[in-house]
């Protein structure tokens, strides 16, 4: 799936991540969120950065990698013309020093590698977003909406669990919305 991101046209990318970008705009979920926990996109992955550019009337989060043999990642807001750093993997994160947690935000969107229709996921191996995403599997409900962002062609048939796995909530691609572990009915206009 990596070298699949990676052999698509920058044309290609960016026809996918605005379509995808458009489609979560009209989600149930977005227009909720007062917060949403995005990224920059690493590694072929598609890109959400669009929302930073459009859409000025919610509060944007980055990831913060933890200190080194920590997992769950913080997250700091994100201001057009925020300094930012590279993190130890060369990606752009915020310097701020307020960070809050993962399960503050209203809406999360998290990168991977491959999905399943149950709402498993692949990611990087790096176990960041499995550690972040540990406040789901403590069987308390939170407001917190978890959304993976994909390409479509990331679908795969079925994806083993393992025990620190946390199913998402659903998988958007730049070409519908795939309900994983949530129960919420999508309207049809939006799926």
């Amino acid at each position: 799936m990596r070298k699949r991101r990676h052999a698509l046209f920058s044309g290609e990318r960016m026809r996918a991540s605005r379509l995808l970008c458009r489609r979560l705009m009209q989600h149930p979920y977005y227009i909720r969120a007062k917060s949403v926990g995005v990224y920059f996109p690493n590694d072929g992955e598609i890109d959400v950065t669009l929302l930073l550019q459009k859409d000025h009337s919610r509060k944007f989060y980055l990831p913060v990698l933890p200190p080194k043999g920590q997992r769950r990642l913080w997250f700091t807001r994100y201001h057009p013309g925020s300094a930012l750093i590279p993190d130890r993997y060369g990606i752009p994160e915020p310097i701020s020093r307020v960070r809050i947690r993962g399960e503050r935000l209203d809406l999360l969107l998290v990168p991977l590698v491959a999905f399943d229709l149950m709402g498993n996921r692949i990611g990087m191996g790096g176990g960041f977003y499995d550690a972040t995403l540990s406040f789901l599997r403590r069987g308390r409900t939170t407001p917190t909406r978890v959304i993976g962002t994909a390409y479509q062609f990331q679908q795969v048939c079925d994806i083993a669990e393992d025990s620190w796995d946390v199913p998402l909530h659903g998988v958007l691609s730049e070409q519908q919305f795939h309900r994983g572990s949530d129960s919420l009915a999508i309207p049809a206009h939006l799926n």
